[in-house]
């Protein structure tokens, strides 16, 4: 009799309290389900949560990418920098908006954007510099400002995976000049799918209030049932990027069941530390060298040793019960940019792109699972005679 198969073990999961369910059931009982009260309690203590003075909900990341790059009103010629080891999301919208992407590297060991990379890069065309927290971590913020200090660059913050990272006494997007989250269901906070900018100018995130509703002035659930009385007015073209009621109710229950979720993810991303550290099939990233950076370990990426087939390895994983995900293959190399940029390289990013690998991440993870996951390594280090 052949052995029952173990269950798939996914990438990641999100962690969703029976308390958030019912109120989300709650308001879609309510009669009003789109962009409300609930929005705006989100935007509030969101806020207070990463002590930014504005913080504006929109219905992704992407779309806090899109205006954020949006309100930079690039010229043709104008150049962002961003680093190659990345979603797609950013550099699709710098192009969208009429802007160029000029590419980092990344440091080899934190896949961190690699300042010294970004220094030869800089021109007199250089508009903003779009760093990504890479898997939870922060970049080396207090260098990049430094390295842009008085040349008029704004720095946009992709803070996807950094929900909850300290960084310097503070949590990313406190201090940032803008910074863009992520709600996808994989992520450390999710809205199901939704994401928030953050900002300290007010006239910022007046701006990206207007964009995100097709450049209304009032909110729309302000007048509801107040037919004649108030008219909106459109002040500038702009999208159809608002978070919905529903959303925002899972969001202020993710929020704050947040500390005791990232420290979950931290516990299991330590014990992973310790239970690979002899393996030489994988090995993790390199944990921040900075004192002062935090880490709220949105994923766990390793790289696979080199000459290893990661196609091999993620077969193997697979055949065991094991899911994984890519973080990301370099953007340079992705057909669009390729043809665009014909004959740029980047030696890390090519070599890290085809060795990273993320492995199961998430707060229900049990010791057990993880257990799991790296034995499948060693079974894998000792069918490859490693």
């Amino acid at each position: 009799m052949s052995e029952t198969p173990k269950s798939m073990l996914p990438f990641s999961r999100p962690c969703i309290s029976e308390a958030a369910a019912l109120e989300v059931a709650e308001v879609v009982r309510s009669g009003w389900i789109t962009s409300g009260p609930k929005v705006v309690q989100f935007e509030k203590e969101f806020a207070a949560a990463v002590a930014a003075p504005h913080a504006v909900a929109l219905c992704s990341a992407t779309a806090g990418l899109d205006l954020a790059v949006q309100c930079l009103d690039l010229k043709p010629g104008d150049e962002v920098i961003v680093p190659s080891i990345n979603w797609v999301s950013g550099p699709n919208m710098i192009e969208l908006n009429g802007g160029r992407c000029v590419f980092a590297e990344v440091e080899s060991d934190t896949l961190q954007i690699d300042l010294k990379s970004v220094e030869r890069l800089l021109s007199p065309r250089t508009r903003a510099i779009m760093p990504v927290h890479f898997a939870g971590a922060p970049c080396d913020l207090k260098g990049l400002r430094a390295l842009v200090a008085g040349r008029g660059i704004t720095i946009i913050e992709d803070a996807a995976h950094a929900m909850g990272t300290a960084y310097h006494g503070g949590i990313i997007g406190g201090d940032s000049e803008i910074a863009v989250f992520s709600f996808h269901p994989t992520k450390n906070l999710t809205t199901a799918e939704g994401g928030m900018v953050t900002c300290h100018s007010a006239d910022l995130a007046a701006r990206l209030r207007l964009g995100r509703f097709h450049g209304i002035r009032k909110d729309a659930w302000k007048n509801h049932a107040r037919s004649g009385k108030d008219l909106y007015q459109v002040i500038s073209p702009g999208r159809k990027y608002n978070l919905t009621d529903i959303q925002a109710t899972l969001g202020i229950h993710q929020l704050r069941d947040l500390g005791r979720m990232n420290a979950a993810r931290t516990r299991l991303a330590m014990r992973y530390h310790v239970l690979m550290q002899d393996l030489r099939v994988v090995r993790p990233l390199a944990l921040p060298r900075d004192p002062a950076a935090g880490h709220c370990w949105h994923i766990f990426v390793v790289l696979v040793r080199p000459g290893l087939d990661r196609g091999l390895v993620i077969d193997r994983l697979e055949q065991q019960g094991i899911g994984s995900g890519l973080h990301f293959p370099p953007t340079h190399t992705q057909d669009y940019y390729a043809q665009k940029y014909p004959g740029l390289k980047l030696p890390v990013s090519e070599d890290m792109g085809a060795r990273l690998l993320s492995i199961p991440l998430f707060p229900d993870l049990s010791d057990a699972d993880q257990d799991r996951v790296v034995a499948a390594f060693r079974t894998i280090e000792q069918e490859c005679g490693a």
